[in-house]
C-alpha cells in the first residue's frame, strides 16, 4: 500500500436521515456507544497500511474536524502525508454544496495533483464493514483491470433504502458486466462504495464526467467506463450496512448489541480506533435492570435498559423504563419516563413520566438538545 493513497467522502449524507444529520454529517453519526460511523472506514485504511488519506467534508463538518483532529487516534498523524481534511471552502474554488462524488474530486483536483501514490482508493462514509484494502489492490492487480470494485451480498445495504441502490451484474470471472439501478429488495451484489484505480485515469474520468454536468461516481463515471475498460469486482464476506434512514440508522444500533457482529467488526478483524475521550465506568446502581445492551463509559445507570445502545456520560434514573432505543451522549433519563422504539440525540432531557413510544418500523427520533415533557 505505499504505492496508494485514499480519499473519503464524508458527504452530508441522504435526506432520508432527517433531524439526525441537521447538526453534523453521516460520518460522524455516533456509533456503538463510544465511536463514529468514519472510525470504521479509517481504521481499515490505517490497518491496511495506507498513510495517504483525504476527507472531503461537505456541510456541517465541525464536529467531524474536531474528531478527526490530527488523525494520531488511526496512526494517521505524520510529517509526510497523513490525513488531510478537505473542507468545502478551503481553496475558494466553490461556494456550493457537490452533486455528487465526482463533483467534490474536481474540486478537490489540486489534492489529486499532489498526491505522489500510483493508486487511488475512493470510499463512501456512508458504509460500516471491516476490511482489508489489501485485498482489493492485489485482486486489482491480479486481474489487470483498470477499476475494481468491492461489493456485499449483504442486504441491509438495500432493504428499506428509499433511493437507488447499484447492483453489480458481475461474471463467473469477477467481471463487472453492467450495473443495475433500483431498489435493494432482492438477492445482489451490491456496491461497498470502495474503489480503486490508477490516479491517471481517476482524474480522466472525473473531468470528463464533470465537463457534461454527471457527478455521481457510480452512476456518471464507473457505469459508463464498463464500454471502455476493464472494471472487476470483489466480494466482501461478513456484516455490511449502508446509513440511508432513520431506520437503516436504528437497526444498526441494534445490530450492535450482538455479540457475533461485534466480535466482526470490532475484534476479529482487529479493533476499531476512536478518540479517546477520558470518562470512568459504566456505574450501575443497586435495583437497576440491564439486559442485552451496549452502554458507553461514564453512565449511571440506575433504571431499566433491555435491548439498547446508550452513548457515553448518559443518566438514566430509577424507574425509568428504556427497551429498544438508542440513547446518544449526555442526555438524562428522569424517573418514570417511558421509552420505547427511540432514538434520543445528544444532550436530551426527558423529564419525569414522559412517554415516548414509537414501533420498530416508525423510530421515534427526539433532535439534540431538546426537552421532554
Amino acid at each position: 500500500m505505499n504505492d496508494t493513497f485514499a480519499i473519503v467522502y464524508a458527504g452530508h449524507g441522504n435526506p432520508f436521515l432527517g433531524e439526525l444529520i441537521a447538526h453534523r454529517a453521516v460520518s460522524a453519526l455516533p456509533f456503538a456507544g463510544r465511536y463514529r460511523t468514519i472510525d470504521v472506514i479509517l481504521s481499515n485504511i490505517s490497518q491496511s497500511g495506507i498513510r495517504d488519506v483525504g476527507v472531503i467534508m461537505q456541510r456541517n463538518f465541525q464536529s467531524l474536524v474536531e474528531h478527526i483532529g490530527s488523525g494520531d487516534a488511526w496512526s494517521l498523524s505524520s510529517k509526510h502525508g497523513g490525513v488531510a481534511l478537505l473542507t468545502p471552502f478551503d481553496q475558494g474554488l466553490t461556494t456550493e454544496l457537490y452533486h455528487g462524488f465526482g463533483d467534490a474530486l474536481m474540486a478537490k483536483r489540486y489534492y489529486l495533483d499532489r498526491q505522489r501514490g500510483r493508486y487511488a482508493l475512493l470510499l463512501a462514509s456512508d458504509m460500516v464493514y471491516r476490511e482489508d484494502y489489501n485485498r482489493l489492490l492485489d485482486f486489482h492487480q491480479e486481474k489487470g483491470a483498470d477499476i475494481t470494485l468491492l461489493y456485499s451480498h449483504d442486504l441491509r445495504l438495500g432493504l428499506g433504502d428509499p433511493t437507488s441502490v447499484a447492483n453489480l451484474q458481475i461474471d463467473g470471472d469477477g467481471w463487472v458486466r453492467g450495473v443495475e439501478f433500483g431498489p435493494g429488495d432482492k438477492e445482489g451484489c451490491y456496491n461497498l462504495g470502495a474503489c480503486i484505480m490508477e490516479k491517471d485515469l481517476l482524474q480522466r474520468l472525473v473531468e470528463d464526467a464533470c465537463s457534461e454536468g454527471r457527478y455521481d461516481f457510480v452512476y456518471d463515471i464507473v457505469a459508463p467506463a464498463l464500454s471502455t475498460h476493464k472494471v472487476a469486482a470483489l466480494e466482501h464476506t461478513g456484516y455490511a450496512g449502508r446509513l440511508t434512514t432513520v431506520k437503516s440508522y436504528f437497526d444498526m444500533m441494534r445490530d450492535m448489541t450482538s455479540r457475533q457482529v461485534r466480535d466482526e467488526l470490532f475484534f476479529n478483524r482487529g479493533p476499531v480506533y476512536t478518540r479517546i475521550m477520558d470518562a470512568p465506568p459504566v456505574r450501575f446502581a443497586d435495583g437497576c435492570e440491564v439486559a442485552n445492551s451496549v452502554i458507553g463509559n461514564g453512565c449511571n445507570v440506575r433504571g431499566r435498559v433491555i435491548d439498547s445502545v446508550v452513548f457515553r456520560g448518559v443518566t438514566i434514573e430509577p424507574g425509568a423504563d428504556v427497551e429498544n432505543c438508542v440513547i446518544m451522549q449526555d442526555s438524562y433519563i428522569s424517573s418514570g419516563a417511558r421509552l420505547r422504539n427511540a432514538i434520543i440525540d445528544k444532550n436530551v432531557v426527558v423529564r419525569e413520566g414522559a412517554r415516548l413510544i414509537g414501533t420498530p418500523d416508525n423510530i421515534e427520533v427526539v433532535r439534540k438538545g431538546m426537552i421532554v415533557e
